[in-house]
């Protein structure tokens, strides 16, 4: 998200979003200010609002003066464990780090200070800025354990990885599929692959798409042609040594392809994969995974 200029969240936010292509999230973003607090934890709301969590995050500002800190979080922890007894691990998030009035040991010292040996086995802190990207990393890094913890998500994930290698076979290129919404990683003909962290990479294919049919449809209209269906989903990039193709596959994913060599016969062992029945079947997989 653009973190510039975002204004402070009133009361509930509620957002589902799918993360890296493979596993639904339903994110409840709670307001900080205080008149929010006391609601959050009434006996008539604490239920609804920390029952059924999979991931608590806490997020602090480590720059400001909170003289409640201390007893909301200990509020925090308290409803959560009784609520969601499932969740292993509090996160606490101390924000705003790149502030030279940030006081992040402090803050530490303040959360941590009472509470039980097993309830400090049970939070983990972490120094982060939401303006310089580490926050952000830090939750993909969280929410990437959820996924090995979690069977299907690591299921869907094998298969992808299994139809990419099925094309990659006799093309001389790496495959890299994308979340769309995000620009997050799906999987890889590579591995592990790791691009520099939150440099989104939103793929628009469809704005081009429309650019070149109202194009299109002028040249047919000016030669009194028919305008026959125009379906326009890769784009083709190149270098002095490689070839790059970006395709959208469906559900949110884009395909990038990277060939080895900058010859003709690679081109078209990569425009026959896009043309196989190994990429038919990755896309029906991804337009048939049910959230």
């Amino acid at each position: 998200m653009k973190v510039l200029n975002l204004k402070p969240t009133k009361g509930v936010s509620r957002e589902n979003f799918i993360f890296r292509g493979i596993m639904e999230l339903s994110i409840w973003d709670l307001g900080g200010q205080q008149l929010y607090m006391d609601s959050y934890f009434s006996e008539k709301k604490r239920e609804l609002i920390f029952s059924e969590v999979m991931t608590a995050v806490f997020m602090v500002d480590s720059a400001a003066e909170e003289p409640k800190l201390k007893e909301i979080f200990d509020n925090f922890m308290k409803y959560i464990f009784e609520y969601s007894p499932g969740v292993e691990i509090v996160y606490v998030l101390l924000n705003k780090i790149d502030l030279q009035e940030s006081k992040e040991d402090d803050i530490y010292e303040l959360l941590i200070k009472g509470l039980t040996d097993d309830l400090k086995s049970k939070v983990a802190f972490t120094p982060v800025s939401v303006k310089e990207g580490s926050a952000q990393h830090r939750l993909i890094e969280i929410l990437d354990y959820k996924i090995q913890q979690n069977t299907l998500a690591l299921q869907k994930l094998g298969k992808i990885r299994h139809m990419l290698d099925q094309m990659k076979l006799g093309t001389l290129s790496e495959y890299f599929l994308f979340n769309q919404p995000d620009g997050l990683l799906i999987a890889s003909t590579l591995g592990k692959f790791e691009h520099k962290p939150l440099q989104f990479m939103k793929f628009e294919i469809g704005t081009l798409d429309s650019n070149i049919y109202q194009i299109f449809t002028k040249i047919m209209n000016l030669s009194d042609s028919a305008i026959s269906p125009l379906e326009l989903s890769t784009v083709i990039y190149e270098s002095d040594n490689n070839y790059i193709l970006v395709r959208e596959v469906s559900n949110g994913s884009v395909l990038m392809i990277v060939t080895k060599s900058k010859s003709e016969e690679t081109f078209n062992t990569v425009i026959s994969s896009l043309d196989g029945e190994d990429f038919k079947n990755l896309k029906k997989f991804l337009n048939k995974i049910d959230y």
